[in-house]
């Protein structure tokens, strides 16, 4: 048990009030960390604050805050002008959120082709673990020596025989240190989720 809770969470809502933007905004990034219900309807609020520092620290808190009130908030900050918010938002919506509303995945859909390169992979891990199947042609295309992580995360939440071929291929042309890492791990991954009865040294 994590000691002082309950006075952390005060001192934390105490923060949310404060006259001082930046201990507002200290008190938004710890209440993600120790969540309180009662907080939910001042970072609501503080989602449409003028400061972007301010709407990050919101996007990174909401995540852990599962509440229609927090997901809406979410929607609203993966349209963000700024793109480090609109990542951060966008992961909560589908990567720490449970939720599967239509407004939830029409935001997800329009950021599969934001102008950020790190938007466009949290939408498209967001969308494959709801098995919207949509995305697997949107894969396709983007299983190649350039993937990101999130491709192959996307991939193996979607554990479809349709990506095997893709994915084989792409482990097939690594050599040497490219078979090692975090990275290829997650192909690792990616080609056994696809493969229900692949041997375990496959890729060895």
């Amino acid at each position: 048990m994590e000691y002082a809770l309950d006075a952390r969470q005060a001192l934390l809502l105490a923060g949310l009030m404060d006259s001082h933007s930046g201990v507002v905004c200290a008190a938004v990034s710890g209440l993600g960390h120790r969540p309180h219900p009662d907080a939910l309807e001042t970072l609501v609020v503080l989602a449409r604050h003028a400061d972007s520092a301010m709407r990050w620290n919101v996007a990174v808190s909401l995540g852990c805050y599962q509440d229609p009130a927090a997901i809406g908030a979410l929607i609203q900050l993966a349209t963000d002008v700024d793109s480090d918010v609109r990542d951060w938002a966008t992961f909560g919506l589908g990567t720490l959120q449970n939720a599967d509303t239509p407004g939830l995945r029409e935001v997800l859909w329009r950021n599969l082709s934001d102008e950020d390169e790190d938007v466009r992979g949290e939408a498209l891990v967001g969308l494959a673990a709801r098995q919207d199947l949509r995305v697997i042609d949107h894969l396709l295309a983007q299983l190649g020596p350039e993937c990101r992580v999130y491709q192959l995360d996307a991939a193996e939440q979607l554990a479809s025989p349709l990506l095997l071929p893709a994915l084989q291929a792409l482990a097939d042309g690594l050599q040497g240190s490219e078979r090692e890492g975090y990275w290829f791990g997650c192909l690792q991954s990616a080609v056994e989720a696809c493969s229900p009865a692949l041997a375990p040294d496959s890729l060895g």
